[in-house]
């Protein structure tokens, strides 16, 4: 790999297959980006970041999205109570209608990675949750690990 210091930037030389470039060029393309380094940028971001979410002690924030059919034995007064039982983890929430049967939540919750995992497996496994899913939106910088943390 090369490497070349400019002004804040290094450069470097990746070498790739012709079939994945051109796979990659067309992704980049549908998604919007000005640049192969602008897309590669948001890679290593990506990638460093999933480092963090391997550490079940890291403190995180991220959001649970369900969706889930209204009509099916008392699922939204079972989500509200875990909300509440849960109250230190979930900051926030927002609650939209799909449909006549249908509602997506979106929650918004903060703790140890390992406590967002469990209750996002709590939430996603109730009856009546059609999908489900938890995603970190904490930095790879680490910045928000603390954020909120009471020693």
């Amino acid at each position: 790999m090369l490497f070349v210091c400019m002004t804040g930037v290094t450069r470097i030389g990746v070498s790739l297959e012709p079939n994945l470039l051109e796979a990659f060029d067309e992704d980049i393309a549908k998604k919007g980006y000005s640049s192969r380094s602008e897309a590669l940028r948001d890679l290593v971001r990506d990638s460093l970041a999933e480092n963090e979410w391997k550490n079940d002690d890291e403190w995180m924030v991220g959001t649970i999205v369900i969706v889930y059919d209204h009509t099916t034995s008392a699922v939204g007064d079972r989500l509200t109570d875990l909300q509440h039982h849960h109250h230190n983890l979930v900051k926030t929430s927002v609650h939209i209608h799909l449909d006549d049967e249908k509602c997506m939540e979106i929650l918004i919750c903060e703790e140890k990675l390992k406590n967002l995992k469990d209750f996002a497996s709590e939430v996603t496994s109730l009856k009546g949750v059609l999908r489900g899913r938890l995603t970190m939106v904490a930095p790879s910088s680490g910045n928000l690990h603390h954020v909120g943390h009471r020693h």
